[in-house]
């Protein structure tokens, strides 16, 4: 077995520790600057991503002292042993009162530096960081209708306080290489021009993962099918399989949650474990969570091949869950709880089935719009007649005082406010719930455009806000309230 040994010096515990270019090239397989490995202490087992330097005299550069520091720190005349692992490079300080340091040290003879290779019983190998692995790993894809609280379930049934969670947003120009990584151009200090690969989010949160196994990760995919998910995962999708069970011969050594195959790409895995030629897989503590909207329109389509590899789970349209000030909020000054509007609304969607392609998935979720956006801000109550049209004149002529300007300001913010659920949850229903037969709910005859719906919805006060709607529906709002 090949190893590294490199005695400490005075300097190298408040400087940075220096290299030689045959051990950068012969033992770590370092020709670039900045080029790094995952590294972990032998007894602490913490990890770390070390960097070379080379841009002058060769140094370690990265996470190098805090792997050290992890060991219990270094003294002069110490040792370093770096063993080159299957995954990545193990540290060990051997320090004077280990029984290997005087053989350590007669190799060494006057040498600082030297890569020598070794019997095992010198070195034990450690490089197994499956035995400590979390197995909560898992893929899950929740779907529901917008505002059904897909989010809310994520934050508060798979994550805890201590679960690391990334999050990121697929859309239709979104791709591979920003998923997973990509070449780049890097322009050192003296203006050379080299190309790495550089990570993406998934690569990265891998990386973490894996370097971390006591650590719960998730990595959070929202708006899923806005993007076409096979082809951004690509072959990476083969690593969704995960291991269910423990084999009772010819066990692959992994835990559950563990992808069930690894795959070959040899620029993640040299981010990932600092080697090439080593098989991604996903570790079993790490979870992804995607999310969808099952009334999207124009959206990419999830093949069988991607969704059976995932935990498909339904988040039900229901206001059982729902915190009672948001569901008993009224909308606006007009006395009708978000609740009772959510629920009548829905019953004419899905009474409208035979009208409309899945009328199920038009429905409002009961997180369809924010407790703030059904909150009435009083100050757009004129204090005389006409005042706002008033107001707005004199302020074309410039001919407002102070205090009259500070009162326009004051309605218009108002008026902002309280036009929040009608542009949200009218607009919807204008045009997409009941897009083909807006008859069914609005009173067309009177508003033929969704304009004249806001404007009179917006200048309304109270309960006649909702003659936008047609008799009988403004009649079942007004049943609730009685």
């Amino acid at each position: 077995m090949n190893i590294y040994l490199r005695k400490i010096l005075k300097h190298d515990i408040t400087h940075q520790i220096s290299v030689t270019n045959e051990v950068l090239n012969g033992f770590f397989g370092i020709y670039n600057d900045k080029e790094s490995a995952i590294m972990k202490g032998k007894k602490s087992g913490f990890s770390g991503n070390v960097v070379f330097l080379l841009a002058t005299d060769p140094r370690f550069g990265g996470d190098i002292k805090q792997i050290i520091n992890a060991e219990g720190g270094m003294q002069e005349d110490d040792i370093l042993l770096f063993v080159k692992g299957k995954s990545n490079y193990t540290i060990e300080v051997i320090s004077a009162s280990d029984s290997r340091h005087s053989t350590f040290l007669s190799m060494m003879d006057l040498e600082r530096h030297l890569v020598i290779n070794v019997d095992d019983d010198l070195y034990e190998a450690d490089d197994d960081l499956e035995s400590v692995r979390l197995t909560n790993g898992s893929n899950v894809l929740l779907y529901g209708v917008p505002g059904s609280g897909k989010s809310w379930t994520i934050e508060h049934e798979y994550c805890t306080k201590e679960t690391k969670v990334d999050r990121l947003v697929f859309h239709p120009d979104y791709t591979y290489s920003d998923f997973i990584g990509q070449i780049l151009p890097n322009v050192s200090e003296d203006g050379q021009v080299s190309y790495a690969f550089t990570a993406g989010p998934f690569t990265n949160i891998l990386k973490e993962a894996y370097n971390n196994p006591r650590t719960e990760y998730v990595l959070v995919i929202e708006e899923i099918n806005r993007g076409n998910a096979p082809a951004i995962f690509g072959e990476v999708f083969q690593l969704l399989d995960r291991k269910a069970e423990i084999l009772d011969k010819e066990d692959d050594g992994f835990p559950i949650g563990t992808s069930e195959y690894g795959i070959t790409n040899a620029n993640m895995a040299k981010i990932i474990y600092g080697d090439p030629d080593h098989k991604v897989r996903i570790p079993s503590n790490l979870s992804i969570i995607g999310t969808m909207n099952t009334s999207d329109q124009n959206v990419f389509t999830l093949d069988t091949a991607f969704q059976r590899r995932w935990d498909m789970r339904l988040i039900e349209n229901s206001f059982d869950e729902i915190d009672d000030n948001f569901a008993n909020a009224t909308i606006l000054d007009t006395a009708v709880r978000w609740q009772d509007f959510c629920v009548e609304i829905n019953k004419i969607i899905i009474g409208n089935n035979a009208r409309m392609t899945s009328s199920e998935d038009k429905r409002l979720g009961a997180y369809f719009i924010h407790l703030r956006d059904l909150q009435y801000d009083d100050r757009e109550e004129e204090k005389y007649e006409r005042e706002f049209e008033d107001l707005k004149r004199r302020e074309r002529y410039e001919k407002l005082s102070d205090e009259d300007a500070e009162r326009l300001r004051q309605i218009r913010a108002a008026r902002k406010q309280n036009r929040k659920f009608p542009e949200k949850v009218l607009k919807y229903l204008w045009d997409d719930a009941f897009k083909y037969n807006r008859e069914v709910v609005f009173e067309t005859g009177k508003y033929s455009s969704l304009e004249s719906i806001i404007k009179y919805f917006t200048n309304a006060k109270g309960i006649d806000r909702y003659n936008v709607f047609k008799e009988n529906v403004s009649d079942s709002f007004k049943a609730k309230n009685q």
